[in-house]
């Protein structure tokens, strides 16, 4: 029987990977392992269907601890899907993504004018949302944080976001940023969850799949 391996892999500004071997976990029955290209079938459709159910647990639980759409976070997976064959039971999760600016998250004062009056009469600094728990965080005064338009001409683009001085004079500027989605993914105690997800998917489905096999197989002896 070919070893197999489900890689859940997280790049591009992330800062780990997520990595579930199943070549540790004993499920074959001893029937089954007479029968190896049905057994072969069985964990193809189980990587299969585990791996669709992994990117979809992904994008629910982590827009539970950051204030991210469930979307985006399915979208750092477009093209990062490699499923398995029949012949080649190798299957990964690829996320990719680059450090999000301020502008996927909920800031305060959000009015760019009131933000400027509020700094320079009172020295207010602004406050971002990132995580769900803790509420909003100040942007330390040391970034020179402000807002400014984005230039963006049309309406459904991305108004306004947080930028900060490159240097001492007024340009250049670059939008202030914060975590990747990939590094969400990977986050203490996320990690632990999506591996501890994934590998129980994986077995629900390598059982059910085996448990069809199995019922074929006898179908076919009574038959035969």
């Amino acid at each position: 029987m070919k070893s197999f391996l489900i890689v859940i892999l997280v790049v591009n500004m992330g800062k780990g990977l997520i990595q579930i071997d199943t070549r540790q976990i004993d499920l074959l029955s001893v029937e089954l392992q007479s029968f190896p290209k049905q057994t072969q079938t069985a964990m193809y459709h189980a990587l299969k269907r585990s791996l669709d159910q992994t990117k979809n647990e992904i994008g629910r639980i982590v827009p539970k601890e950051y204030v991210i759409k469930q979307r985006e976070v399915k979208e750092t997976f477009n093209g990062g899907i490699n499923y398995p064959t029949k012949d080649n039971l190798n299957a990964s999760l690829i996320s990719t993504g680059k450090r999000l600016s301020f502008a996927h998250f909920p800031y305060k004062p959000a009015d760019p004018l009131l933000a400027k009056m509020l700094q320079i009469r009172y020295g207010t600094p602004l406050k971002v949302k990132i995580k769900k728990r803790g509420g909003y965080k100040t942007i330390s005064p040391k970034h020179g944080a402000f807002i400014a338009s984005t230039g963006a001409k049309s309406a459904d683009k991305t108004q306004y976001n947080v930028f900060r001085r490159l240097g001492k004079e007024r340009l250049p500027i670059a939008p202030m940023r914060t975590l990747s989605i990939p590094q969400m993914i990977t986050a203490e105690g996320m990690e632990e969850k999506i591996q501890s997800f994934a590998l129980e998917k994986f077995e629900q489905r390598l059982e059910h799949e085996m448990n069809r096999a199995m019922d074929r197989i006898q179908d076919k002896m009574k038959g035969g």
